[in-house]
């Protein structure tokens, strides 16, 4: 193993009053790798065979001489040390370039390899552009971002080895969150707005988890400190676009249910059918219905709504209950109706609420949209187009046979609006007049067979 020395760096000729700036200096296959080691003198102090022939300052310097032979002894003897570790664990791998890092305070023992975040991370925003696999401007809010990271370890003092930067593996969720706060106090920044900061940098982690700097288990906590935005939990209710289903076009979703021989792509039609004949429930409230929602007797579906948090009721109409049967059947919950929850979901925590919806969705959608292209619909089928079928079937009565339902009646079964003062008015009566009032659009013949 190579062994450090200290060498006092002369011109020629010698001049004896001149300060001269001392080295420290590694030796490996005939390559000299020096670097200053911030201390000067003159040739008359120096002694170069003191300290076993590793070099030292001598008593002539002044009073300082016993403390800074002190500290160039420690450093030489760390720098040595941290060089026999790196050869213990990397057999062989010694080489000038290795002892360079090392003179430069370049932790190479440590399993980041003592790479610098930020230079890790634009090198990989910049390979990804060169690449053409992200725009210009992407590669500048990238860079932006990254810049304001060195800033903010800065201002709050969390750079290690220099002020404004930390080694790869020093990234953490303590620091992250750090970051999030600072962006919100002090520039103003608001969730979006750090959410999208944050994404160079959590890639940055995500691919320094892939080339083993940064374990798996502290990346995957790293990926989830994105901000969780509150979002609107289910489907904007926007200017309707066309998307419903006519009486014909259900008749055909039915015998497509009827010839369907994947069982879990019949159970998502039968959720399509159960929303439309629940009067439009949204897909979050077909997810979190309870079997404690439901009062067969009675014939009254009564839940609060995830969008507007207010205790709803809806008529339990023939249709909707039959399929609601065939669930309880089933029996694969004990306390949400349909499989898209386990029985323990919470469905008080937003953020888990968001996830879970997200996951139902992506679920139930793409597989109604196989069932939609399969039908030739111009446009996508999904669980909302139930929503927006009952309502134009609602609307719009039943082919003259029918008189339609009142706007204000539809209003109260979609849940639009505040539904509390028609509770507390008709609590005795009104999911009565309202199953009358649905159950007269003769609905329930659009029904298959139910297995």
């Amino acid at each position: 193993m190579p062994k450090g020395k200290y060498r006092l760096r002369t011109s020629t000729p010698i001049q004896q009053d001149k300060l001269y700036p001392v080295y420290l200096e590694y030796t490996w296959n005939e390559s000299i790798i020096r670097r200053a080691a911030d201390v000067k003198c003159k040739v008359s102090d120096w002694n170069a065979k003191g300290n076993l022939g590793r070099g030292e300052l001598r008593p002539s310097y002044g009073s300082e001489y016993k403390r800074l032979n002190a500290l160039l002894l420690k450093r030489l003897e760390k720098i040595d040390a941290d060089l026999t570790e790196y050869n213990e664990n990397h057999p062989n791998r010694i080489t000038a370039d290795v002892i360079r890092d090392f003179l430069q305070d370049k932790p190479l023992t440590r399993k980041d390899g003592g790479k610098d975040f930020a230079e890790f991370a634009l090198e990989r925003l910049k390979g990804k552009y060169t690449l053409r696999k992200i725009s210009y401007s992407r590669y500048k809010n990238g860079v932006s971002s990254l810049n304001m990271f060195g800033e903010f370890l800065v201002s709050c003092g969390l750079g290690t080895y220099k002020p404004n930067a930390i080694y790869l593996g020093e990234m953490s969720c303590e620091l992250i969150q750090k970051h999030i706060e600072w962006r919100k106090e002090i520039k103003g920044n608001n969730d979006k707005t750090i959410n999208h900061a944050l994404t160079p940098i959590l890639q940055a982690c995500d691919y320094a988890c892939e080339l083993g700097y940064i374990d798996r288990v502290s990346n995957s906590m790293l990926q989830e400190m994105r901000i969780a935005i509150k979002p609107n939990l289910d489907e904007s209710e926007k200017e309707f676009d066309g998307k419903a289903l006519s009486k014909a076009q259900l008749q055909e979703l039915i015998k497509l249910y009827e010839q369907c021989k994947e069982p879990r792509r019949k159970e998502f039609i039968e959720m399509f059918l159960f929303a439309f004949h629940a009067c439009g429930l949204r897909l979050t409230d077909v997810m979190t219905l309870q079997w404690a929602n439901i009062d067969f007797n009675n014939k009254v579906i009564s839940k609060i709504l995830i969008k507007n948090t207010k205790r709803h009721k809806i008529p339990l109409t023939t249709a909707a209950a039959a399929i609601l049967e065939q669930w309880r059947k089933k029996a694969r919950r004990k306390k949400f109706v349909f499989d898209l929850v386990s029985d323990d979901f919470n469905i008080n925590d937003d953020e888990a609420l968001y996830k879970a919806r997200n996951n139902a969705a992506r679920c139930v959608d793409q597989s109604l949209i196989v069932v939609g292209e399969q039908m030739g619909l111009p446009f996508t089928l999904t669980m909302h187009v139930a929503r927006h079928t009952f309502a134009v079937l609602a609307l719009n009565g039943d082919e003259g046979n029918r008189e339609p339902l009142s706007m204000s009646m539809v209003s109260r079964l979609l849940g639009h609006g505040s539904t509390d003062i028609t509770e507390k008015v008709y609590a005795r009566y009104l999911p009565e007049t309202m199953a009358e009032e649905v159950e007269g659009l003769h609905l329930d013949n659009l029904l298959p067979q139910l297995e």
